[in-house]
């Protein structure tokens, strides 16, 4: 349980940014995949990095120190997933249109204000993570706001920019580095001073804003697609930055005990620094770097402004996706469980969901089970690979189960076949002998179980007729016709 303190006498400043990849065909300034590879690397490429003066004309403080580490950076190279642009051999192609449209959907589900040119720039980095010594980032939006529990919460600006090169380890003087995660197009969203907001609804705000982010269906997923920093003072305090907290439920502890360690420093008559410090699974922190500042940002030389005329901003609005909490309100009135209208909203398969319940007469229940519980099931426990599942094959399936020629116990089965044999929907519930029994066929079985095990309990007669007829009739139409009967 947090510990009770006194947030507005600390005054206690809190900010956070979230980053996230974008699930595009291409990288932001090259053609190749934009996804990580679990293909082995061909080749690697070996670098140090030394910083140059940014467009103050300083060398800024955080690249500094970097530089005086003297490593080495090695760099793993995978076919089709990197090219001359990631090694920055070969200048960047033009800006990838379907990031820049996905970002400007963010900036206008944000609220944001737009610029009319959108400048590229270069932010030096030299702790490795990027080859070229630089990171390539842009302003698309500024002034945002939505709204939270009836209060705003301010969005200070929203950056298009390269994802980082993946660590994979360091090791006497030497980090590794693989170069399929760089160059992937990345947002940033950063939030103003979040003031009168308690640390739980810090962390919900930074939830909400996933959400917003997940709308756009353009959102890459999976461990470290999504990040977030945090921002922190208090009085007599400095301003210090924390990164990569990866789960959400770490952010109001690291703030917590962010606050307790400058306290802690202050109590001591020691000096606050200005850091960046790494956010540790058990949400205590390690020192980084110094913060860095505005001396180490430069224009991009070899690409010119992006105009962004008001014609392209209002085509992009017209698009613009409902967000998840919009889909919440209309699932909640489909009589689904609270979880389900949550989890079925959240999903990849939420527009499916409402496709399939729009075409067939089937309980809405019923299908977001499927689509939700079934599926986490079948991954989980059968380790069975759900995405090779596509439209068309659930499509099928829930047009047999609105014909009533498969009961919906069979689903399970018939999917698990599925993902392994090329087949249709049609022919597996055949081939698995899963035809839904007629009434007829369902009663002979009943009445014959009901004779066998006659004066015996209700619910054994049931269990025992379930397990016969598994996957070829309802639940539902087995204890009906058992009740009439006993």
């Amino acid at each position: 349980m947090a510990v009770q303190m006194d947030y507005k006498k600390l005054s206690l400043k809190a900010g956070i940014e979230i980053h996230r990849r974008l699930a595009t065909k291409e990288k932001l300034f090259c053609s190749c995949k934009s996804y990580i590879t679990s293909k082995p690397h061909t080749k690697q490429i070996k670098r140090k990095l030394r910083p140059v003066v940014g467009e103050t004309g300083k060398f800024d403080i955080a690249t500094k120190f970097e530089m005086e580490k003297d490593r080495i950076f090695i760099y793993n190279i995978y076919p089709k997933h990197v090219c001359l642009v990631d090694t920055d051999s070969e200048p960047p192609h033009s800006l990838n249109k379907e990031a820049l449209e996905t970002a400007l959907k963010i900036c206008l589900l944000l609220n944001c204000e737009i610029p009319n040119e959108i400048h590229i720039m270069r932010k030096i980095i030299t702790d490795g993570s990027a080859i070229s010594g630089f990171q390539r980032t842009m302003l698309c939006g500024i002034n945002g706001w939505f709204e939270f529990n009836g209060k705003k919460v301010e969005i200070a600006s929203v950056n298009l920019e390269e994802e980082s090169a993946g660590i994979i380890q360091k090791k006497d003087g030497e980090v590794l580095y693989r170069l399929d995660r760089q160059g992937i197009p990345l947002v940033e969203i950063s939030t103003k001073v979040l003031e009168d907001f308690t640390l739980d609804e810090i962390k919900k705000i930074a939830r909400k804003i996933g959400m917003i982010l997940k709308s756009t269906g353009k959102v890459q997923g999976g461990i470290g697609s999504i990040r977030q920093d945090v921002n922190i003072s208090i009085k007599n305090g400095q301003r210090v930055e924390i990164k990569g907290v990866q789960d959400l439920k770490l952010v109001s502890k690291v703030i917590e005990l962010e606050i307790k360690r400058q306290l802690e420093l202050i109590k001591r008559g020691r000096k606050v620094t200005e850091d960046v410090r790494r956010a540790l699974p058990n949400g205590t922190t390690s020192y980084m770097r110094p913060l860095p500042g505005a001396a180490r940002m430069y224009p991009e030389s070899d690409l010119e402004p992006v105009r962004i005329d008001e014609s392209f901003v209002n085509a992009i609005e017209k698009q613009l996706p409902e967000t998840i909490d919009e889909k919440k309100q209309r699932f909640e009135k489909m009589n689904l469980s609270k979880e389900l209208v949550d989890e079925i909203s959240k999903s990849g398969y939420s527009d499916l969901f409402e496709k399939i319940v729009d075409k067939f007469d089937i309980e809405p229940r019923i299908v977001a089970n499927v689509l939700v519980n079934t599926l986490k099931d079948l991954e989980r426990r059968e380790k069975i690979d759900v995405k090779k599942l596509n439209e068309n094959d659930f499509m099928e399936l829930f047009s047999l189960l609105s014909k009533k020629k498969i009961a919906k116990e069979s689903i399970p089965e018939i999917l698990k076949y599925k993902t392994k044999y090329e087949m249709k929907i049609a022919d597996i519930f055949k081939k698995l002998g899963l035809e839904t029994l007629s009434k007829k066929q369902l009663e002979k079985i009943v009445d014959d179980i009901i004779k066998k095990n006659k004066g015996k309990d209700k619910k054994l007669i049931i269990g025992i007729v379930m397990s016969k007829v598994r996957g070829k009739a309802s639940a539902k139409d087995v204890i009906e016709l058992i009740g009439k009967k006993i």
